[in-house]
């Protein structure tokens, strides 16, 4: 008598979630601007992950003469006190992608939950919610970031808090649209006739639809955090204890006209993940939106 063939495992949860992943990315990567988007981003994780093995001096150390012009023995040239500009970059590759990453996974989790509530239980829990998202939407984004920064200082994390507090009302509101429209949708109506729990609607019935288009955003706040921490530190207000892009182009600002090379690479490389994050931004777009995507797809 043949065996009979043992059931198939059901995968793990995070195997799950990485070969989901594996899966997006590569969906991603096959979209008109999505895989310059995947190029770049890969190269910014990969030197802020390796930047001890990459920087070939220690960032903060005087390596050479000062004000030294690009050479092989110093790539990217040196700043105004000898210090190693291709390092400096190198080290603040790491500071620039947390800021980003950090904050724009910070703003979607703290904009979803308030979009979640308003757009589900409506009424006075929708108007104090969105009210609350519409007096930080009124502000100017560097003006809630210099504000956190004068009361509580420079420190990394309460600047990364400050970005998050700047940022959060785009993810509320594309949340809170999100959950008025299918809130109404057959699938809800079944779920609340089959008794199930208010959390249970939510989380997941309504969240796995309305969440495509936010990770849109929190793609593009990424990069808007980037630009944020990088204006701070080109003001001196970001942390002086940690090497950031911004840093080095307030340093540089009164070498401009002198020494090109102190302004021109860290200022290539806020460009470069910018340009790399909207391009990702920019494939993901076309994978959510069903007009785009088979016009997206690369043959």
């Amino acid at each position: 008598m043949s065996e009979l063939a043992a059931p198939s495992a059901e995968p793990r949860p995070l195997a799950r979630a990485w070969r989901n992943l594996r899966t997006a990315i590569g969906n991603i990567a096959h979209t008109r601007h999505g895989g310059a988007g995947c190029a770049i981003l890969l190269l910014l994780a990969l030197v802020a992950v390796f930047a001890p093995s990459i920087a070939p001096y220690d960032p903060l150390q005087q390596a050479q003469a000062s004000l030294a012009p690009p050479s092989l023995e110093n790539f990217f040239g040196t700043d105004n006190i000898g210090r190693d500009i291709f390092s400096l970059v190198i080290y603040g590759t790491r500071t620039s992608l947390v800021i980003g990453l950090g904050a724009s996974f910070g703003a979607l989790i703290l904009g979803g939950t308030v979009g979640m509530f308003a757009g589900y239980f409506r009424g006075a829990v929708e108007a104090i919610l969105m009210r609350v998202a519409e007096l930080f939407q009124t502000l100017p984004v560097i003006v809630i970031v210099l504000l956190t920064v004068a009361l509580f200082g420079s420190n990394f994390w309460l600047l990364l808090a400050a970005v998050i507090l700047a940022i959060w009302p785009a993810e509320a509101r594309l949340v809170y649209g999100q959950y008025i429209k299918l809130r109404r949708m057959d699938f809800v109506a079944a779920a609340k006739v089959a008794d199930l729990s208010t959390a249970h609607i939510m989380l997941r019935e309504i969240l796995p639809s309305a969440i495509p288009p936010v990770i849109v955003q929190a793609a593009l706040d990424a990069s808007v955090a980037i630009l944020i921490e990088a204006s701070l530190g080109f003001l001196g207000l970001s942390d002086p204890n940690m090497v950031s892009w911004g840093q080095i182009l307030h340093v540089a600002q009164d070498y401009m006209t002198v020494a090109w090379w102190t302004s021109f690479f860290p200022g290539a490389a806020i460009c470069l993940a910018v340009v790399g994050l909207n391009l990702f931004a920019d494939g993901l777009n076309e994978i959510v939106d069903p007009h785009l995507r088979g016009r997206g797809l690369q043959p």
